[in-house]
Formats: structure tokens, sequence, C-alpha cells
């Protein structure tokens, strides 16, 4: 067994090999950066190292994590007994073997580089030894054993313990890394990280060894730059005593004379050089990195690198808006935000990316706030970023390697979707009415267990959705031109068969068969639909009755908002003949969806034509493939969102049935009131552990609040300021190309379709399946939040109808009847009144 790698072995790059830190610089060195040279003693040699040791997992077992001061002495035996044991033979030997030569160029650096420095969540920078200019073989080797130690260093046990990481799942390997006798060194985040700013490179600097700057032990320069120039737009200047250099026995502090103290330890020309490193090294991650440098007589040096963990977050409503228009009751929320953030790990990790320690969504007074910072970070799609065609072609390889989980995931995840369905059915033919109230909590809790399952890869799906898209344009630019890039993107991208297309189809076989009973015409426009349901007048028009109810038993989950409060189709299907009127009022008539999509299909193939006419040989089957997987996640992203509102209807049964009992208890003025408390209140209340008095007034009080959140309009952005209502022409984000004019329409919900006229601009926070039919009597969209792949815009592409997405306070910059013309292809809104 090879249990020393060398940075340019290609198993150094695993970091179950080689730890976060090893796996790291050997990929940095085989990628062509200015690593020293260094070793690696694999996680395989500290396994070797435990393996005839008969007392480690009974002194592991015996730590006790609630008292600190045993656990303090419990793990200094533990090191002090491994510190003493001798390196297995083999792994000596082979130390021995490579030494010599690594140490012909100088003294080394030992680091631990733990294999659990990667996982998910966890933080364990600074948590383990290093030891600087070891000269000699025999040092090198006890600083290995030491480092082996250093895994159970007192708060590196302590952190794994309560982060849920199991001891036995740790190995610890050793880099072993040529020392730079640097000048100047320090560190460089690749992006800013107090104000988030991407496009900034902020160094760290001193005299000396880098170890100043990552101790924090003494004063350093600090320059902001600007990553695209390479200039420092901002520097500080520290009045810097001394410096950390290295010796025969390791370190010392010296004193920097006066005139020295104050100078930039860095010139402009090290400025530039270095932060067009940091720029190779972020782009080689698709990430932004925090890195250690290192000068040595003019020579720039990279030392390490590891992704940022840590952004300052910016809470916009721009991610949100489109998935969560409305304020959401506490209770969905407690139950959406664990199922989201438990899939958003999931999927950051099968996408390669590092952790989000931070929340991605969060709720404030009632409506839902993206993290802009980190959604901007993850779904930029850096990973695939390319200037020219050329470098595109010389990048395919790569991209087939990194993103080989693209091609594999949607068979995955249509694999998996049989047993979720399966299960789901299942718990929908629960009788909930014969559970107690602990076995109908557990049932809730059962669904929504199964629902985080099914969940888990399908923030990947809409990531990856976004990236394809913006990866195809990108392409398309450098083929084209800015000016004609969209329009054949439009054509290529206008069409994909979705569930959402077959839901359209199938509402429009219901509308023929309303169209020729004329009776039941003039019914649904005369009559309120709810009233109409209620009533049993459908009864006299049973060929319409029969296809109608089978809609709603097809597609009965699809939910008018996001929320489990609401009812789906299923729980008020007058919703959907709310709809129907709208297409029969149409003075000219619904176009068939199947002619559209026909339409569509013959502007798609003709797109595909002239494309494949201008690209490039050497990228033709790589373009073929990036349009599949274009609509082929395109499709996915809608059928998953389908799929998932099956969830909708036998958790929201489950918990109106306990809510239903808690009204008569006294807790709960109607059974949806349960919505407005939060998890771990009925958590403590079915256990028995609450008090019902208490209960009933946090319900009531989050009820009013609710009822005041539906009357307000969100800020934007937390922390700032409404935007007074813009002045002349709106800009947003084209959704759909073409320009109409025509009257103001605001939709606040659906409540508002029975009064929307036909010929209307349709303004509305955003737009979901449900909405579809407005769409067939609006004259154009607009919409607060989205953009070209939101629902919305996909819609009135299919409709042809125009619509400008992501204008920003439309709603109350607008007013109804106020006169616009809506050009979809620039992106812009125009007051003509």
């Amino acid at each position: 067994m090879n249990y020393v790698l060398e940075f340019v072995d290609p198993l150094a790059v695993d970091p179950g090999q080689a730890g976060g830190k090893g796996a790291s610089l050997a990929r940095l060195s085989q990628g062509g950066f200015p690593v020293p040279p260094g070793l690696v003693v694999a996680a395989d040699a500290y396994r070797a190292f435990l393996a005839d040791d008969d007392r480690h997992a009974a002194e592991v077992a015996g730590l006790r994590y609630d008292r600190p001061e045993q656990l303090v002495e419990g793990c200094r035996a533990i090191r002090e007994r491994l510190i003493g044991r001798p390196l297995p033979e083999p792994v000596a030997d082979s130390l021995r073997e490579k030494l010599p030569t690594l140490l012909t160029l100088g003294p080394v650096a030992v680091r631990s580089s733990s294999t659990l420095e990667d996982l998910a969540g966890a933080a364990f920078a600074g948590q383990h030894d290093t030891y600087l200019n070891i000269a000699d073989v025999e040092a090198a080797l006890e600083a290995t054993r030491r480092c082996f130690a250093s895994l159970w260093e007192d708060r590196a046990v302590r952190y794994r313990h309560e982060r849920g990481f199991a001891h036995e799942r740790a190995a610890m390997a050793v880099v072993i890394q040529s020392m730079v006798a640097s000048d100047v060194a320090g560190v460089a985040f690749t992006m800013n990280p107090i104000t988030g700013a991407r496009g900034q490179v902020v160094i760290n600097a001193a005299f000396g060894l880098g170890e100043l700057v990552v101790s924090g032990e003494g004063d350093v320069d600090q320059f902001v730059v600007d990553k695209t120039t390479g200039a420092a737009v901002d520097r500080h200047i520290a009045e810097k005593s001394h410096a950390i250099v290295g010796t025969a026995d390791g370190t010392e502090r010296v004193e920097l004379p006066p005139e020295r103290a104050g100078q930039p330890s860095l010139t402009d020309e090290d400025i530039t050089e270095l932060a067009e490193l940091c720029r190779r090294v972020e782009r080689f991650y698709a990430f932004p990195q925090d890195i250690e440098w290192a000068i040595a007589e003019r020579r720039l040096y990279l030392l390490q690198s590891r992704p940022v963990t840590k952004f300052p977050p910016r809470w916009t409503r721009d991610e949100s808006a489109e998935r969560f228009p409305s304020p959401i009751t506490p209770l969905t929320w407690d139950f959406t935000s664990d199922g989201f953030h438990e899939s958003l790990a999931h999927s950051l990790g099968l996408m390669g990316f590092p952790p989000c320690e931070t929340k991605w969504f969060e709720r404030f007074d009632g409506f839902i706030y993206g993290n802009q910072t980190m959604v901007e970070l993850y779904t930029g799609g850096e990973g695939v970023a390319f200037d020219s065609l050329e470098e595109l072609a010389a990048a395919v390889p790569t991209f087939r390697d990194r993103f080989r989980w693209v091609q594999e995931l949607p068979v995955t995840w249509a694999r998996d979707l049989d047993r979720y369905l399966f299960r789901l059915g299942q718990l929908s033919a629960v009788d909930t009415a014969a559970l107690s109230e602990s076995e109908l909590w557990d049932h809730v809790l059962t669904i929504d267990a199964l629902g985080r399952e099914y969940f888990e890869p399908n923030i990947a799906i809409s990531i990856t959705q976004g990236v394809l898209h913006r990866t195809l344009y990108r392409l398309l630019v450098l083929l084209l031109g800015p000016e004609e890039a969209p329009v054949l993107y439009d054509s290529l991208t206008g069409f994909c068969e979705t569930k959402t297309n077959v839901v359209n189809r199938d509402l429009y076989r219901v509308y023929l068969i309303a169209l020729e009973d004329p009776e039941l015409c003039r019914t649904l426009s005369g009559v309120d639909r709810e009233e109409l349901w209620r009533s049993g007048v459908l009864d006299r028009h049973p060929a319409f009755l029969e296809r109608f109810r089978q809609f709603i038993e097809d597609h009965g989950h699809r939910e008018v908002e996001f929320d489990a409060y609401h009812p789906t189709w299923r729980g008020q299907p007058w919703v959907v003949l709310e709809n129907l009127r709208l297409m029969l009022e149409r003075e000219d008539g619904v176009t068939d969806p199947a002619e559209r999509e026909r339409e569509l299909r013959v502007r798609q193939h003709q797109a595909e034509g002239r494309l494949f006419a201008i690209v490039p040989e050497s990228l033709r089957f790589f373009v073929a493939e990036l349009l599949r997987l274009t609509r082929a996640y395109t499709a996915l992203d809608d059928l998953e969102h389908y799929q998932t509102t099956r969830l909708s209807v036998p958790f929201r049964a489950a918990l109106v049935e306990l809510g239903s009992r808690l009204q008569g208890r006294g807790v709960l003025d109607e059974p949806e009131d349960i919505f407005f408390l939060r998890k771990p209140t009925l958590d403590s209340l079915i256990a028995g552990d609450g008090i019902d008095e208490e209960t009933a007034r946090e319900a009531r009080a989050h009820k009013a609040e609710f009822a005041r959140q539906l009357r307000s309009t969100p800020p934007h952005v937390i922390g700032e300021e409404m935007e007074a209502p813009a002045e002349g022409a709106l800009r947003g984000l084209p959704g759909a190309p073409g320009t109409v004019e025509g009257p103001v329409f605001r939709v606040f919900g659906v409540e508002d379709f029975p009064r929307f006229p036909s010929g209307a601009v349709l303004v509305a926070r955003t737009t979901n399946p449900a909405w579809t039919p407005l769409f067939y009597s609006a004259a154009a969209a607009i919409t607060e939040s989205g953009g070209p792949l939101s629902h919305g815009a996909v819609t009135a592409r299919e409709v042809g109808l125009p619509a400008v997405m992501g204008v920003r306070n439309a709603l109350s910059a607008l007013q109804d009847g106020e006169r616009v013309r809506v050009n979809g292809t620039a992106g812009s809104v125009t007051r003509l009144e």
C-alpha cells in the first residue's frame, strides 16, 4: 500500500486519503498553480497507526462530554499515548525514502489534514497541529505522529461530538510541504468577506512568514483590490512592529526597524499579480476562496486554498418572491424551512459545492426572503464560465468529468419517483378520523419525512436548470452577438414538454365541452362559481361534470398558494370553474394549446438548424448535449414541482383533522387555525407538556398578524427603505417577446380572478401554474419577481403573451386602469398617461 503520496500523484486529490488540506494542495499543484512541492501521509497510514491499538476504542468511549475538565484530561491522555507510539514500519520506511529529496529544497512544514474538513457544515480550521521549519527526517516523523495525535485535541473532539460526526469516521492525513522563506506572506479572500462584493479581492499581508497574519498576533496591511483591473481601491498600511521568521528550531519573532515598520508590505505589481492568482484560483474551484500565499525573492507561491464558508447575508425578495409571493403561516414555514435547508445541504454536496453555513431563506414579518449573497454565489454557474469558443472547447473534457452527475440525476430522480408516489398513496389512504391526536401528529411527521426524502435532490434540479440556460445563452452570445442571441435563444427554449402543458391541454378539453353547452356558458358567467359548485346545478350538465371531475382527480393537487393553509384545487374546485369562465368570456376564443405547441416546435426545429450550421465541429456534440439537458431540466423542474404539490393534500387533511380535535378542546377557534401555531408548540401540546390557554393565545396572535401581513406590501430588501413609485418607464427582465398596450389590472391573489377584465395587462407579485388561464385573457403580464425561466415567463412564451419579469414594486407603482406599454423584448414598461 502506498502510504505516502506526492502532490502530483492522482490519488492525492482524494479527500478521503489526503484530507481536505492535502487534497486541495494536490489539485492546485496538478492544476498548474505555483504550489511548493510536498507529500501527503495518507489517512490509511493513520488507520494503520491505530490498527493494533487495543486501548484506543475504550478510551474514546469513556470520554465525558458533560464534564469539561474530564474531557480535556481524557483527550490529553489519548494524545500523549499516541505520540509515544511508533509509526508502522511501512509508513516510516516510505517517509525515510521520500523525505530526503524534499528536504534538499530546505525545511518543511508538517500540517494536519483531517478527512472531515470537507464535510458539510464542518469547520476544523485551526483545531489540529502544525509544525514549521522541520529540517530532518526524524523530526518530520515525530511531527507526523503529533499530527496524528492532534485528531484528539479536546476542542476537535468536542466539535465532532456536537456536530454529530462519528469519531470512527474521522482519520488524519498529514501534509509535509517545502517551506517558503518568505519576504512577505499573508491571506487573501477572493471576495470581500465584509461587504460580500464578488468583484473585490481582500489581501492581508505582513513581512516574514504568514503565521503572523493567520494567527492575528500582529498588525497587518490590508489591500482591497478590484478583481478586474488588479488595482487597489483601498489600502491600510499598518505600523508593523515585528515579523515572524524561520529558524533552525522553528520560528521566532524579530523586531522591525522603525523605518521599515510603516512601509507597505506589497508593491502595486505584487498586488496585481496576487489579485490575478486569486481570480485564477476562484475560477479553478468555481467558488470564492480563502488562500494563504507567500512571496520569496520576488516569486509568488500559493500555500493553501479553501472555500470561504461565511458570507454577510443580504435579505431580498429577488429569489423568494416567485416561490413565496404571499405571507406564509408559521407552521407551514417551520416544516418548509427544515425540509428546504436539508435539501439544500444534500444538493450542494451532490453538485460538488462547499456547504452553505447560513440560511438560504428566512421569514421576516410573515414574508420569505432569500439570502441574495448565497443565491448569487451558488447559482452563478462559475463552474462553466468561458469567454471564448476556444476556451469552451478546451474546457469540455473538464466539464464532462466535473458535471457527470448532471446527466445522471434525471435518471436517478425518475427511479426514486415511483417509490415516493407509492408511499404517498399509502399515506393518503389512511383514515385520519380513526387516529388519536398523537397518532395524527405522527402521521403528519411521517408525511413530512417522506417529503424531505423526496425533495433532497430537488434544489440541485432547480439550480442546474438555471445554470444550463445561462450557459446556453452565453454560448449563443459568443456565436451570434448580443443582438441576435436573444431571438435564437427564445426559439430554442420556447417550448418544452412539461406537466404544465399537460394540465393546460386537459383544461382546454374541459373548455371545449363547456363551449358546446350555451346554457352552461351562461350559468358559469352569471353565478358565483363557489355557489354554483355547491348548488348541484352542474349535475344538469353531465358531460361537462364528468370531464371536470376527471380533471380535478388528475390535477387537483395543484396549489393555489404555496402555503398548505390554502386548499388545493381539490379543496376548492370553483377556482378552476373561475378559470374556465375567463377562458369562455374571451372574445376571440382560446387557441388550442396543441396548435401553439406545433408552432413552437417548428420554430425550435428551424432554430436548431441555424444553430448547428454555425457551431464549430469540435463543439457540436457538446452543444447538442447542452441543448438536450437544458430542455430536460426545464421539464424536470416543472415535473418536480408538480409532484411535490401532491404532498399538500394528505398533509393539509391530517393537520386540519388535528385542528378539528384541538377546536373541540377549545384550543383553536377553527380547524385551519392550527397553521398559526409553531411546530415546537404542537410537539409540546401533543406530548401533554403544553398549556391549552397559552396555545390558544399564540394561535390568535399569529392569526391576527397574518391578517395584517396579507394587507401589507413587504420591503424588497430588509434594512432598506421602500422605494418610491418610479416615474416614466419601469425596468425589469425580458420574459416573453412582443410589445402591447393596455390598461393595468393588479391581481393580488385568486380572489381577484373573477374581476379580471379581458384584454387587461396582468400585474402580480408572481404567478404559478394555477394562474395560467389568466394568460388567455390578458394582453400582457408584469410580475414583481422572477426572470426568463420563471413559470410566468415560460407560460407567456408558450401562449405568445408579452411579459416583463422582476419589475420591483410594480403593484405599488402601477394603478388599476392606468394604460401602459409592455415591451417584453426589452424588459420595459412605459406609462402612457
